[in-house]
């Protein structure tokens, strides 16, 4: 339940806010590993810094007892002084000036207390000298920490010296408190905890301040876009000069306005269109249906009535089932499929189908299918060639003739065509045929029991066959109407 909290927390905050947020969580991951970095490399540097005041300390007892055996006020001199941070070579800045004595005693082989350092406190319980190699030029040097907490630097070497005229061997001890390095480190911690919270802050204040700065373009096109409604559409919000980003932005959406405007046109003029092609056979309808209710008539007028009726209300029928279709088809879900057909056989179908329409008509019908096979939905085919042929024998005059061809293009697509050398379509009007309910010059047609949807339910099939149907005017006369079908699938 916390987290889904957070999460209605985080979706209710502004862009502004969010991106403050990653600012400051930025910003602290940052200071966090520079402050951990920096606080490590002080720490090391001390400790080397420490470890050379001690070994320094040691080396000079060393190098006096090689030269000297007098245990006088020289000795006592070297033992007693302070040494300062800020006199050793490579020094830290952090903490100049405060003193570092090493505590030193002397003791013999044996183990007695030879000679300490005036300062020097009783050793704290649970402390003990590493042990030194026997003569070695190396000193042993170990950190332990008391049992009050308390850390001490130890450090033992063995040197020779010559005591009452005899070599005898001495072992130096040195002892170094680091209770007041401590200090200072505890208040770089407070130092470096403080910049980090600052840091944090002010990273999420200016983060925040510029973010508000660099979204006022984008509340500045929210604010145009706004004003935009249905009857606004031809409106363009990419002509003021914004940002890069924001301009891709509005251009996009100006792209959008612009399908939308064509698609809110489109819709316009087809409800125009349906009103205007159901109104026809409704009004026949009505007016029939009057007429026979005016008077008393016999069977047989009742029954010519009725078979006008019928006519009309397939009509009526067919173009709700093609506008179905044309719906259908549209839906990017829908599905057909697809096998590789002989386009000769589809020919024939056809081809049966028509001939006595076409003997009515005086027409010719002829096929070429040079043996090509297409790989198309077999049923949605038919359907198209139908269409086109049902066309192409509406508009092509008496004694005309019906060509179907076949070929294949260069790119392996398949090309079926289906002219006619009726009076073909003005050059203008080519792009329109494809349109809903569009209809060329009256003249054009021999009868009107078309519903103005065959070639765009063509152009729909053609669609979802991931191909494209063309229109072009044939010579010398007439009109050709082509299917492209990509290549056939292995």
């Amino acid at each position: 339940m916390c987290l889904s909290g957070m999460n209605k927390a985080s979706a209710g905050l502004s862009l502004a806010g969010k991106l403050a947020i990653h600012y400051a969580i930025t910003t602290f991951a940052v200071l966090v590993i520079a402050s951990g970095i920096l606080y490590w490399s002080v720490l090391d540097h001390l400790e080397r810094e420490h470890q050379n005041l001690l070994i320094a300390k040691i080396s000079d007892l060393k190098r006096y007892f090689k030269t000297s055996s007098n245990f006088g006020e020289e000795l006592h001199e070297l033992i007693d002084i302070e040494h300062h941070h800020s006199q050793m070579p490579h020094s830290s800045a952090i903490h100049p000036g405060i003193p570092h004595h090493v505590f030193v005693r002397i003791l013999d082989s044996e183990g007695k207390l030879i000679l300490q350092s005036g300062m020097m406190q009783p050793l704290p319980e649970a402390l003990e000298f590493p042990e030194a190699n026997n003569l070695n030029e190396n000193i042993a040097v170990i950190k332990k920490k008391s049992t009050n907490n308390q850390q001490y630097l130890l450090g033992s070497a063995w040197t020779l010296t010559n005591f009452q005229g005899r070599p005898e061997k001495i072992l130096l001890q040195g002892m170094l408190e680091l209770a007041q390095d401590e200090t200072l480190l505890l208040e770089y911690q407070h130092t470096l905890v403080s910049v980090l919270a600052f840091g944090v802050l002010a990273s999420a204040l200016s983060g925040f301040w510029i973010t508000r700065r660099g979204l006022q373009p984008l509340r500045q096109i929210t604010n145009a876009i706004q004003t935009i409604n249905a009857q606004q559409l031809n409106e363009r919000v990419g002509s003021k000069n914004w940002p890069h980003e924001i301009a891709l932005l509005a251009d996009s959406f100006d792209q959008m306005l612009a399908r939308l405007d064509q698609s809110f046109g489109q819709l316009s003029r087809f409800s125009a269109d349906l009103a205007h092609e159901l109104r026809t056979p409704v009004n026949n309808l009505m007016g029939e249906t009057e007429v026979a209710l005016s008077r008393e008539r016999n069977t047989e007028e009742y029954c010519q009535i009725l078979e006008s009726n019928i006519e009309e209300c397939s009509r009526i029928a067919r173009m709700i089932d093609e506008l179905l279709f044309l719906a259908r088809a549209e839906d990017p879900k829908t599905e057909i499929n697809c096998q590789p057909l002989s386009v000769e056989n589809e020919f024939q179908k056809v081809l049966s189908f028509y001939e006595g329409i076409a003997a009515e008509h005086q027409l010719e019908i002829s096929c070429k299918s040079n043996k090509i096979v297409v790989y198309a939905d077999q049923r949605l085919l038919r359907q198209v060639l139908t269409n086109l042929v049902s066309n192409a024998i509406r508009y092509a005059p008496k004694g005309g003739q019906v060509a179907m061809l076949a070929e294949t293009m260069p790119d392996q697509s398949i090309k079926i065509s289906v002219g006619d050398n009726g009076i073909g379509i003005p050059q203008d009007q080519i792009p329109h045929i494809f349109d809903r309910f569009y209809r060329v010059d009256k003249s054009r047609h021999r009868d009107t029991q078309g519903t103005g949807l065959g070639l765009a339910i063509v152009k729909s099939i053609m669609h979802l066959h991931g191909g494209t149907v063309l229109a072009r005017n044939n010579q010398p006369q007439g009109t050709v109407l082509e299917l492209i079908f990509p290549p056939s699938k292995k």
